[in-house]
């Protein structure tokens, strides 16, 4: 992993944010940042059931709508989660342009800032991350170490041990 990266902790309690895409992957981060105490503005035209789910529950606000400039008007922090790079380069360039931290969640290289699959234990949280590159390799070490605590294995090693003696990005290790 990059040594330009910081780990930290954000508070986002009252902080406007915006995510552009209804998807799954934007349901997710709105509910992230929602959960944290941010105020959440969620641009779509269509929604995930998870993304509706938190309209329902008013957790987050839903503009109808595809993005538009000046949807990161007044906003602290944007994510751009569609399923269209072009859209998502648009949100990065107004977030830029505004001194908006902003997440693409489809190119880590093109964000400020990362989700980390976050493990919970009462009061410790542990973050993993591969930089954006391999989530789905951050979400099975994430699991495994779930599973652990909740039953004293070891299947995290086991898992930290073969991704690091892991073949290239596209080709799998063997399960655990």
């Amino acid at each position: 992993m990059s040594a330009e990266r910081i780990p930290i902790w954000l508070k986002p309690r009252g902080l406007r944010c915006v995510v552009v895409g209804g998807g799954r992957v934007g349901a997710r981060r709105a509910e992230r940042l929602a959960r944290a105490g941010a105020k959440v503005t969620l641009v779509s035209p269509k929604l995930s059931p998870l993304a509706a789910d938190l309209v329902r529950r008013g957790l987050v606000t839903w503009i109808d709508r595809a993005y538009q400039p000046g949807d990161l008007a007044e906003c602290a922090l944007a994510v751009a989660a569609t399923d269209d790079p072009q859209v998502n380069r648009a949100v990065r360039l107004e977030a830029e342009a505004r001194g908006v931290w902003c997440n693409r969640a489809d190119d880590a290289g093109d964000s400020d800032f990362d989700f980390a699959s976050v493990v919970y234990a009462g009061d410790i949280a542990i973050a993993i991350s591969t930089g954006g590159t391999r989530p789905d390799v951050a979400k099975r070490l994430r699991q495994a170490l779930e599973q652990d605590l909740a039953t004293g294995g070891n299947a995290f090693i086991r898992l930290l041990r073969q991704w690091a003696e892991a073949p290239p990005a596209g080709e799998r290790p063997p399960e655990p």
